[in-house]
């Protein structure tokens, strides 16, 4: 091996996406905290040392030094060849603890979190198990699992008793809302609404996770006859680019200028030429474009509160996956010939169950009057 070659632990970490080992790495922090005051001997004599060192009594500047040494120090720095860099000792891990802890996660009000709260507990452990080289208790996932639907039946009950909606999550973006929506974002006159306005069409189009928009680059469009061909190399069910060439038909909408992605596009290239000086440039450059679409989303909701709420939309309803749900919804129920919903999942990048994944592929067809429908047009 080479001085240029990645070493082999490296290549094992890289093994899960980094924004759901940020997701663990925030889950466990909170979970080594509650070991620390329950189960100290659990944790790692230095860690422990490292924790009774924070003295502060400001909570806030405790929580920070915390947040460092616990995250920054140890989760973020564990290596399957090195089970000592993993905080816990896993090996004395049980469904016991495990479960103990979860009951007593709460909300500000007392009650029981989300069913995916718990589901993310559940999944932040078995990696710190991954990443220690333990193998996890013959007993812990059949238990789990039943201590899961459990849960869930009781979150059911409570929310049913209490009158509240059984959804979790934002709502779904009826095409009403995006249609609304892109116009706000048509008519502002800064920036910011271009970006905005390119953002929300592609994730509409495409029927994208707002991060697969972020890292879309510039080489991963191109023209093909009256087509817009979007590539998305890596998506979050496929993390190896199999589909990485697959083309995604997008059309423009020359009915409804607000829906049509090819002057969107144009507008906000011509605001920001930079970016198409070299193929290899991010589309959204910068750093925080997901959290800064979604301020600018929001903001625009509040700002025409009135013309929403007609539209059954309050804020905090909607937010940036809402439009891929929507999406999905319109282009599958949203008139009596609506596209496949193999061509849908293929571009969604669901699975299908089964050996229809095995039988059932892309083609271009399926996909190209997925597209027309997609951005708006009538598909009678």
């Amino acid at each position: 091996m080479n001085n240029n070659s990645c070493p082999i632990s490296a290549i094992e970490n890289n093994c899960i996406a980094a924004n759901t080992k940020k997701r663990y790495s925030s889950t466990n922090f909170a979970f080594i905290l509650w070991l620390h005051e329950k189960y100290p001997d659990l944790l790692r004599p230095s860690l422990r040392d490292e924790i009774a060192s924070v003295v502060s009594t400001d909570h806030k500047v405790r929580m920070r030094s915390l947040r460092k040494i616990i995250i920054e120090n140890w989760l973020e720095k564990m290596q399957r060849t090195n089970p000592e860099r993993c905080p816990i000792d896993m090996s004395r891990m049980t469904y016991e603890i495990v479960g103990s802890y979860m009951s007593t996660k709460r909300d500000a009000n007392g009650r029981l979190l989300s069913k995916n709260a718990y589901s993310g507990i559940r999944s932040s452990v078995v990696y710190l198990f991954t990443m220690s080289n333990t193998n996890v208790p013959s007993d812990f996932n059949t238990r789990m699992g039943t201590l899961l639907k459990g849960f869930k039946r009781t979150i059911v009950e409570q929310r049913v008793a209490a009158g509240e909606s059984l959804e979790e999550g934002k709502e779904a973006m009826s095409f009403e809302c995006y249609k609304l929506l892109c116009k706000k974002f048509f008519q502002g006159e800064k920036d910011e609404y271009h970006f905005a306005h390119l953002f929300l069409l592609l994730e509409w189009n495409l029927i994208a996770r707002s991060d697969n928009i972020v890292g879309l680059h510039v080489n991963d469009f191109e023209f093909l006859g009256d087509a817009l061909l979007v590539y998305m190399k890596k998506t979050k069910t496929d993390q190896e680019g199999n589909h990485g060439r697959v083309p995604y038909h997008c059309y423009f909408n020359s009915v409804e200028p607000e829906l049509n992605l090819g002057l969107s596009l144009g507008l906000y290239l011509l605001t920001n030429p930079g970016i198409i000086s070299n193929t290899h440039n991010k589309l959204f450059p910068a750093e925080h474009q997901y959290n800064r679409y979604a301020t600018i989303l929001n903001k625009v909701i509040e700002a025409n509160r009135d013309e929403f709420a007609r539209i059954g939309v309050k804020p905090g309803t909607i937010g940036t996956h809402s439009a891929r749900k929507g999406a999905a919804t319109y282009h599958a129920s949203g008139c009596t010939v609506s596209p496949s919903m193999s061509a849908i999942c293929n571009r969604a990048g669901w699975k299908m169950g089964g050996s229809r994944d095995k039988y059932i592929k892309y083609e271009s067809a399926g996909d190209q009057f997925l597209g027309r429908v997609v951005c708006g047009l009538n598909p009678l």
